[in-house]
């Protein structure tokens, strides 16, 4: 959603309809949800997906928008899925030492945290990395500050999303080895970004554990994620996509910083795909 701008080009202040109009709500509901009256028609969800919509908009003319970051840290915190693998671990440390980068550059402390609950954490943003919808949902609830989705697919433009851009990497591994080759990555907890792998690639090959990477026989092997590039390093026939990890790092620092600052970004550019 983008805010209108005035005549001389500065940036209109945003009104309860933008509110209203990102959270799909009446401007009534989200009224009664700035001023604490009791609705019991209006469900906790709606109240939490509002709350978000006063955040990302920065809307200011209610008592909840003066004390929602109060409590925030000049940290940025990771979390990860509930079913997460040794091998995604791995990929989110390959994440994080990227990140951690551009987090020194602007001030900000790195953290990882191993809590898998929806609750509320002590940071200025939170990176959920390969999370699914669900869970997605429930740690954004608790959390009125930026929360952006790694290698997920939530598709919500109250959220930053950033994910592969599978069709672009067919194309660079259909320049390196023609029709041939199979795509190899860790499998996701996310099951929508599974089906989209699947439904991208003519042959993927998941992998949940180091042991499974042994019994690999395919000849012609694509990688994207950074972790898995030291098991084959001795391959010819392996294409890897290495310029992804440091840009997946530099689209989240951005994403954070766009959503800090409360940047009217357009909806489709919340989707970022590299």
């Amino acid at each position: 959603m983008k805010k209108a701008n005035v005549a001389d080009g500065t940036e209109k202040k945003a009104t309860i309809r933008d509110v209203a109009n990102l959270a799909g709500v009446s401007v009534a509901t989200v009224s009664y949800i700035i001023n604490g009256r009791e609705d019991q028609r209006i469900s906790e969800a709606t109240k939490k997906k509002v709350l978000q919509a006063i955040n990302f908009l920065n809307y200011t003319p209610n008592p909840y928008a003066v004390g929602l970051n109060t409590d925030q840290l000049h940290t940025v915190v990771v979390r990860s899925s509930k079913c997460v693998s040794p091998l995604m671990e791995a990929e989110i440390l390959c994440f994080m030492r990227q990140l951690n980068l551009l987090c020194e550059e602007r001030g900000y402390t790195l953290t990882y945290s191993m809590d898998k609950r929806a609750m509320k954490v002590a940071a200025s943003a939170c990176v959920c990395f390969d999370m699914p919808k669900e869970d997605f949902y429930a740690l954004a609830g608790e959390n009125f500050i930026p929360v952006v989705a790694v290698e997920s697919l939530i598709d919500d433009p109250i959220f930053y999303q950033i994910t592969p851009d599978y069709e672009k990497l067919v194309a660079y591994s259909q320049d390196f080895f023609g029709a041939d080759f199979t795509y190899v990555c860790i499998k996701p907890c996310d099951e929508e970004a599974e089906k989209k792998i699947l439904g991208i690639f003519k042959r993927v090959r998941f992998l949940s554990s180091v042991a499974e990477i042994a019994a690999i026989e395919e000849e012609n092997i694509v990688l994207s994620q950074p972790s898995l590039f030291p098991y084959f390093a001795l391959e010819r026939n392996v294409f890897r996509y290495e310029d992804y990890a440091e840009k997946r790092a530099k689209a989240v620092m951005d994403s954070i910083v766009k959503a800090l600052d409360r940047l009217n970004i357009l909806d489709e550019g919340h989707f970022i795909k590299l």
